[in-house]
């Protein structure tokens, strides 16, 4: 009676604990808002531009609300926290050079500042211009992930050699075939399962026929190996340190930094990315469900600081219209910090690391063991031969050399 008794103040504490936690710092990685097609396959019927609203793989209006609106959510979420007035102290926001990623920023930030007060410059135009910081595609490793690491490519080659991949390419071969007549390019992995799956959803919701023959694979068919799709490019923990390591970096850093008081930390990191990204930290952290992530949705990490002073973090992923909280493997609900870093250590690599172990995979030896062995075996019978034939050679002008004149014989 007297453990029962014990047991429950332990829990009663615990909860009181949490629930006088001070929120401390916000990480937002979000998905931007609606679009047009990216690249419409070759047979695609709303292949012309003159079908949509806008160019390929822009942002529609449709989306330019639906992030205005979201960024009025996140107001009411974080009023007590976020201050209304703008100041670079107290938010900082990171986007993809990609016009729709940087535009769903702008309007987010829209709809999370709306000025008041000596803020509204222009009595006529209810907006507050907020920076909004940006590196070219090729030479982000951090959240577009798309400077080249030689060695992640070898691995993702290496992925789909793999018995479960090649198992997988071998089920849906008819699949693959079946695609590749309809629609006017190969398709035979998973990549162009998703692009292919994304263009026939965006057509279906602006509302447009689709060709008769999609009857037969899309939505279930087509859903399915999109969103394994979506895994490959964290599938392995080495795969997950080299294309999300530096972005789990900064968010530790981050949160580090604002545990410690470090001046300049603001109190809100705002991502803007792409569905790519959601799935990707997701899957490393280990709690990825299969599936396409939507059109604004977001993950969020809150780092709370409890009564007694122990930072926890409280991980939430938001598809719909309300957020799920999740839970790390080998972690509670309210997760410590420290645990946290320590569970993440595996993928997480600094921005100098990740440089040197890129460039690694220039010098790894490019054969299978199999073929290494074939090689070797040529080489030596290679240099066997080329040795003999030396040892040849040397051998007759050591004869040569050596000869000797005799007295009486004359050159001929």
């Amino acid at each position: 009676m007297r453990c029962q008794f014990l047991l429950i103040l332990s829990i009663i504490y615990f909860a009181a604990e949490v629930y006088t936690s001070e929120l401390i710092a916000v990480v937002l990685i979000f998905r931007h808002g609606d679009r047009t097609p990216v690249d419409p396959y070759p047979n695609d019927p709303y292949g012309n531009k003159s079908y949509w609203p806008v160019g390929f793989g822009q942002l529609t209006n449709k989306g330019k609300e639906q992030h205005f609106k979201f960024g009025k959510w996140l107001r009411k979420r974080y009023n007590n926290f976020l201050p209304e007035i703008y100041s670079e102290e107290d938010i900082y926001v990171m986007s993809t050079d990609v016009d729709r990623t940087l535009m769903s920023a702008e309007a987010n930030l829209a709809g999370l500042y709306p000025p008041v007060g000596e803020e509204i410059w222009d009595k006529n135009m209810k907006w507050v211009p907020i920076p909004i910081h940006t590196r070219p595609v090729q030479l982000d490793p951090i959240l577009a992930a798309k400077k080249p690491c030689p060695k992640y490519d070898k691995m993702y080659e290496e992925l789909y050699e793999t018995d479960y991949f090649k198992h997988i390419t071998h089920e849906n071969h008819d699949l693959y075939k079946y695609l590749t007549k309809n629609t006017g390019y190969t398709v035979s992995n998973l990549q162009k399962i998703q692009y292919l799956y994304s263009n026939l959803l965006i057509e279906t919701l602006y509302n447009y026929t689709l060709p008769s023959w999609t009857s037969k694979v899309f939505p279930d068919k087509l859903f399915a190996l999109a969103s394994l799709g979506f895994a490959v490019e964290t599938f392995t923990t080495e795969m997950a340190r080299l294309k999300t390591g530096p972005l789990f970096d900064l968010i530790i850093n981050y949160f580090t930094n604002r545990t410690n008081n470090i001046d300049g930390t603001p109190k809100v990191l705002i991502l803007s990315a792409h569905d790519t990204t959601i799935a990707n930290v997701l899957n490393s952290m280990g709690v990825f469900e299969y599936h396409c992530p939507p059109y604004t949705s977001t993950i969020f990490f809150e780092l709370k600081r409890s009564s007694t002073k122990n930072t926890f973090l409280n991980l939430y992923y938001k598809n719909s219209s309300t957020p799920r909280q999740i839970k790390l493997k080998d972690c509670d609900v309210d997760c410590n910090f420290s645990d946290f870093v320590e569970i993440l250590r595996p993928i997480t690599i600094s921005l100098n690391q990740w440089e040197i172990e890129c460039k690694f995979n220039l010098f790894m030896w490019p054969l299978s063991f199999q073929w290494s062995i074939i090689l070797s075996c040529s080489l030596i019978i290679i240099i066997l031969i080329t040795s003999a034939v030396v040892a040849g050679i040397r051998s007759k002008k050591q004869c040569t050399t050596n000869y000797s004149q005799l007295p009486n014989e004359e050159y001929t």
